[in-house]
């Protein structure tokens, strides 16, 4: 019995979080009210309180929530970079942020009226992941400049570099309505932005 409602529970959280997830992705954070999420939820409000005592304790969980669902963009770095094949590296960390996106793309907007809004929280995602991986990411580039496969530049900024190309094409995509309007397939994009990115980093 005690397993049973252990599942309910578990059940009636996530309800709550992907209930959350698609109210604060329409209508920002400041402009969703716990009452409007219960009533999406088919919920009582006071339930919402029992998960989480605050809504701001509500937007913490669904960043880690979706933190622990991410495809994994780090992966490939950690997987590949004793091969040194840099295409494959570079290639498989472009697929699975247009794979994460195609997963939900109403977290993207979550995350963006958060920072329109400067909820705090925002940075919590950023903070805890995107950074781990640009970390990642500038360390391989690092390693590779010092054994001269790339140029001698800042691996930093050169990992900002990469991640900003794919990140602002998934917005003008997503945010901008381009897909409606130019669709290509994500396999030819990425192909030439690393191409792009590996014209100006390699080594003569």
């Amino acid at each position: 019995m005690s397993i049973q409602k252990e599942k309910v529970k578990i059940s009636t959280r996530d309800k709550l979080l992907e209930t959350a997830i698609k109210l604060f992705s329409e209508k920002g954070f400041n402009g969703t009210t716990t009452k409007e999420i219960a009533e999406e939820a088919g919920v009582n409000e006071a339930l919402i309180f029992r998960y989480f005592s605050t809504k701001r304790d509500l937007y913490g969980a669904i960043i880690e929530k979706k933190i622990e669902e991410e495809p994994g963009i780090e992966v490939p770095i950690e997987m590949f970079k004793k091969t040194r094949n840099d295409w494959l590296i570079f290639r498989s960390i472009a697929l699975r942020m247009f794979d994460c996106v195609e997963k939900d793309p109403t977290f993207m907007r979550l995350l963006y009226f958060s920072a329109l809004e400067g909820h705090e929280l925002s940075d919590m995602f950023f903070d805890t992941y995107v950074e781990y991986i640009n970390m990642l990411l500038s360390d391989y580039i690092e390693q590779r400049i010092s054994e001269k496969a790339f140029k001698e530049i800042n691996p930093f900024i050169a990992s900002r570099a990469f991640m900003g190309m794919v990140i602002n094409y998934i917005i003008v995509q997503e945010l901008f309505g381009e897909k409606k309007r130019r669709k290509l397939e994500k396999e030819e994009v990425v192909e030439t932005f690393v191409k792009i990115f590996f014209d100006g980093i390699k080594g003569a």
